[in-house]
């Protein structure tokens, strides 16, 4: 069972120059290039991130998508269970 992070990946095309390697290390099959054009299929992406640091143009980030829910806070709950 897979879980979203509650974000999903953006691109900024002015810098994308689609070259691909960011589809080519996408876990989800989430990113495609067609036509010389980055699209992001939204419904796919996990917001892993994989596809951001792959990207050597820096044109692509993370952002909060509410429809994905709530991110987990890892490090707050690992101090919380840590407290107890």
């Amino acid at each position: 069972m897979l879980a979203s992070s509650g974000y999903v990946a953006e691109v900024d095309c002015t810098t994308c120059v689609a070259c691909g390697s960011c589809a080519e290390v996408c876990p989800f099959g989430a990113l495609r290039v067609d036509d010389g054009v980055l699209s992001i299929d939204r419904a796919a992406c996990m917001g892993c991130g994989v596809c951001v640091a792959a990207c050597p143009q820096d044109a692509l980030s993370l952002e909060r998508d509410p429809a994905k829910g709530e991110p987990l806070r890892i490090r707050e709950l690992m101090r919380d269970r840590a407290e107890r």
